[in-house]
């Protein structure tokens, strides 16, 4: 099995997730709430009961593993960056409607994106920089 490194590129949890073996997988969106088309919530006999076991304690030992922490790790980034968004839009909007803070905020909150995106684009393998990205149209 591949072991998902830190700084490897991934798209998204579930991109990361399909290198997991499959209880481990059911497990970590069993835990983080991560199914997409899940109807209602499963409980953990449920969860032993699909993944063929009698406990999750092998799950929670594997809890304390650098790949559940790196998994976790890729997880919280994937919120941050929706809650960044979010707040983005709602500083945005009052800036617009001229509260002079939120106008303060939003540019520091655009200085700290430009300078996020700069350092990130250097850390990216050569192919996945798009030469067209610093065009401005």
């Amino acid at each position: 099995m591949n072991e998902i490194k830190k700084g490897t590129k991934m798209m998204d949890i579930y991109k990361a997730l399909e290198e997991v073996p499959y209880k481990k997988r059911e497990y970590f969106k069993w835990k983080f709430d991560l199914y997409i088309n899940r109807t209602e919530e499963l409980s953990e006999e449920e969860l032993c009961k699909k993944l063929d076991v009698k406990t999750l304690n092998h799950m929670r030992k594997w809890e304390k593993s650098s790949e559940y922490l790196m998994l976790t790790n890729l997880y919280l980034e994937s919120r941050m960056a929706n809650d960044l968004e979010q707040i983005y839009q709602v500083t945005a909007g009052k800036a617009i409607e001229g509260d002079e803070k939120a106008i303060k905020l939003l540019l520091d909150l655009q200085k700290q994106i430009r300078a996020f995106n700069k350092e990130a684009k250097v850390t990216l393998p050569q192919e996945e920089i798009n030469t067209y990205d610093d065009l401005e149209l």
